[in-house]
């Protein structure tokens, strides 16, 4: 059974009507617990009839926290103005899709909408199919679908109410900011929308790093240094709030691990995590045999692009007979673009201006291998860590 802070880390919000037992659970949530999320994360818990929501912000900000859905910047813009429109749309008020169509070409900041043109309408049923998928609108008639196709299809739309919750708020407003970076320091001014302001950044940061990141590494020096510094404490409080989760320390990271299949885990149960896990095992054994050296300092893996791609012509030339249909037939540039594409994603590596790939010490830690025949008679792919992942 899942702890309730893992059940709130691990969604966006538990709305009443999806998960009555774990809303319920999360909503009562005991005062030691609320103490924590407040001290040791100084994040904001909010609890209404209707959903309960940890208000998730991370220690460093990156490309794969985006809602993935979203294509394009206008897609956010478009959100934007949904989540306006909204705001004077209590529950069960109803409205057409006409209806938002106007207010975005009123209120659109840059060029004119023109919802002929099939790109803007094509963003605009993204951003809807996610505001339906997060529960703030419902369809009560009509296909939104057919919008993609044409302009004169309408749909009518239910608000939930919900809305008004979603965007994180701010000690000020947000026009009052002149960059990012004074934005991210803005969290360390109040806790929990209270007047006390943090005072232990450092522990915040640590814990944040770990609990909504996942991983803290050597660009975070001050939070890995707290982590080193109080590993029992960390693993004290994980195994008292958070038991599914498990501290590894290392030199230059440290990172969260974690028992069976959640959503936004690596690696899941995907055939590029598959191809992924086989290349990091490729890399390790050519680390061990000497053929390959980390960075003394950070243990960081430097290698050419084109190597790279030698290994992953390697691993598809010994294991792609055993993969499905789809990544047999991808071409080995495919294969190298798609695992590029991933790793720098989800910042396991990042290109130089060298043209080496920088590859971070946290992708060797998880490697898998296809093992024996399993009961089925087909081989399995397993990590090192079995079942676990982070």
């Amino acid at each position: 059974m899942k702890s309730a802070l893992l059940k709130l880390l691990s969604n966006f919000w538990i709305l009443k009507e999806k998960d009555v037992e774990s809303y319920y659970e999360c909503k009562n949530i005991d005062k030691e617990l609320k103490d924590f999320i407040v001290t040791k994360l100084g994040l904001k818990f909010y609890a209404t009839s209707e959903m309960v929501r940890l208000e998730k912000v991370p220690l460093v900000p990156r490309e794969y926290m985006g809602i993935l859905e979203f294509e394009e910047p206008k897609d956010y813009v478009f959100f934007c103005l949904v989540l306006a429109f909204l705001e004077d749309k209590g529950k069960d008020t109803q409205f057409l899709l006409e209806d938002i169509t106007q207010y975005i070409r009123s209120n659109y900041p840059y060029e004119e909408i023109d919802w002929t043109m099939y790109s803007d309408r094509r963003s605009l049923i993204r951003v809807l199919k996610f505001c339906e998928r997060m529960g703030l609108i419902k369809i009560d008639d009509g296909n939104q679908d057919l919008f993609v196709e044409r302009a004169d299809v309408d749909v009518l739309y239910e608000s939930t109410g919900l809305s008004k919750y979603f965007m994180r708020t701010f000690p000020k407003s947000l026009v009052e900011y002149s960059s990012v970076e004074e934005i991210l320091n803005s969290e360390f001014e109040f806790t929990n929308g209270l007047s006390d302001q943090i005072t232990d950044i450092k522990r915040i940061k640590a814990y944040r790093g770990l609990l909504i990141d996942g991983i803290v590494d050597f660009e975070s020096e001050a939070p890995l240094y707290y982590i080193k510094k109080q590993k029992t404490t960390i693993s004290q409080d994980l195994e008292r709030f958070v038991p599914e989760l498990e501290l590894h320390l290392f030199k230059s990271f440290a990172y969260l691990s974690v028992e069976g299949d959640y959503d936004y885990t690596y690696p899941d149960n995907s055939n590029l995590c598959d191809v992924l896990l086989l290349c990091s095992r490729e890399l390790l054994e050519r680390v061990e045999k000497g053929e390959l050296r980390l960075s003394p300092a950070h243990e960081m893996l430097e290698i050419s692009l084109d190597h790279f791609k030698l290994i992953v012509e390697d691993v598809k030339k010994k294991y792609g007979h055993f993969w499905n249909k789809e990544w047999r037939e991808k071409s080995t540039d495919k294969i190298f673009e798609e695992l590029l594409e991933f790793l720098h994603l989800h910042s396991f590596a990042k290109t130089n201006d060298d043209g080496y790939l920088v590859i971070s010490p946290i992708f060797l830690r998880v490697v898998g291998e296809y093992q024996d025949f399993v009961a089925n008679g087909e081989l399995s792919l397993q990590d090192d860590g079995i079942e676990e992942r982070f």
